[in-house]
């Protein structure tokens, strides 16, 4: 059975985007494991000055750390464990201001860590995660399907690119234009669901 780890972000009540996460859970059912981290309710740790330090005590300068700084960095070594036990990750979220909520962005900053999820060779840059695959499902309120708008998505972009440097291949799924086309929301968020139930045929 395939282990998934879902990762979702959807603050907002009536959230358009727990509507793809939902229909992403609807077509895989029980048929998977999922394990749910809601970020709402248990966000990422921000990187600030006592975990921080304690990650680069220990992850780049390989010496090792007191109890206290073990317990500093508790909370971000248990999110990379979920992702190492995971073979598919799908993470969710609306696009805010062009990018990642800053939630979903210190996740990420928790979860890539030396040694770990990437590595630094002679070749450079490697991650360490290969064989996992992504899905990433966004919501925004504008069309970003067309430039100029296009290059002024960095969220999803910027999504796959932490993915792609952990080595994960990931996809991601949009809805586009949400506030902007306010008598299509209907329709917009189906046909978002469908291109999830399609991505979930194509990659079992």
């Amino acid at each position: 059975m395939m282990k998934i780890l879902l990762v979702t972000y959807t603050p907002r009540e009536e959230s358009n985007t727990a509507k793809l996460v939902q229909a992403y859970i609807d077509e895989v059912g029980d048929k998977q494991n999922i394990t749910h981290l809601d970020l709402v309710k248990t966000p990422a740790p921000l990187l600030l000055e006592e975990n921080l330090n304690a990650l680069i005590k220990r992850n780049f300068m390989g010496m090792a750390l007191s109890e206290g700084e073990r317990s500093a960095v508790e909370s971000a070594d248990l999110l990379v464990q979920q992702l190492l036990a995971a073979d598919r990750i799908v993470l969710a979220f609306p696009m805010y201001n062009l990018s990642l909520p800053a939630t979903v962005k210190a996740w990420f900053d928790a979860i890539i860590q030396i040694g770990k999820t990437f590595t630094i060779g002679e070749s450079g840059y490697q991650g360490l995660c290969q064989g996992k695959k992504a899905l990433i499902l966004m919501t925004c309120g504008g069309d970003f399907t067309e430039e100029p708008m296009v290059s002024m998505n960095h969220a999803t972009p910027l999504a796959e690119s932490l993915m792609g440097f952990m080595g994960i291949e990931s996809e991601s799924i949009i809805a586009h234009g949400l506030n902007q086309y306010v008598d299509r929301v209907e329709q917009i968020v189906s046909q978002a669901q469908q291109n999830v139930v399609a991505y979930i045929h194509q990659n079992t």
